[in-house]
């Protein structure tokens, strides 16, 4: 299910303007290339930064996202038209192969059960090739002494699967 904010037309096109720095994005990139993939399923694509930057590179890229205001947005972007582009989340996947799998950003941040996880997880393993992979972040949240109990999210890294 799509966080209503990102239905929101208007709010789905200032994404982009309002978190223009995507430096991770190159880190998943030279995983992509480092692996030698040439399909890529992008799981939480929002409005598709990733996906058509790894489609200029010459990547088979499907993009899926269950929120089409951010679909409309990433469907109009230069390079958009090398994308296939899905409107579902990763439990609903369709069947697929693909030889890697990402969740970039604050995607993986979504799932918020393990019966969402367990889902999204198979579903997706059910879409890679052998030996194909799953990357995504982790961000978590550490308890510093003596104050509220709040902190900011850290990101972990990539993760592999």
């Amino acid at each position: 299910m799509a966080d209503a904010l990102f239905e929101e037309p208007r709010l789905a096109r200032v994404y982009d303007p309002l978190d223009p720095d995507r430096d991770d994005l190159v880190v998943y990139a030279a995983i992509a290339e480092e692996f030698g993939v040439r399909r890529v399923l992008d799981i939480g694509c929002g409005t598709g930064t990733f996906a058509c930057l790894l489609a200029g590179r010459g990547v088979d890229v499907i993009g899926v996202d269950p929120a089409g205001a951010s679909l409309d947005v990433a469907r109009a972007k230069p390079g958009a038209e090398r994308v296939r582009w899905l409107r579902c989340d990763a439990a609903g996947l369709p069947p697929l192969q693909v030889e890697l799998a990402t969740m970039t950003g604050n995607t993986a941040q979504v799932f918020l059960t393990d019966a969402e996880w367990d889902a999204a997880l198979r579903c997706t393993h059910a879409a890679l090739r052998p030996g194909g992979r799953l990357v995504f972040e982790t961000r978590s949240r550490q308890r510093r002494r003596g104050g509220n109990g709040i902190a900011p999210a850290r990101c972990r890294g990539p993760t592999f699967l």
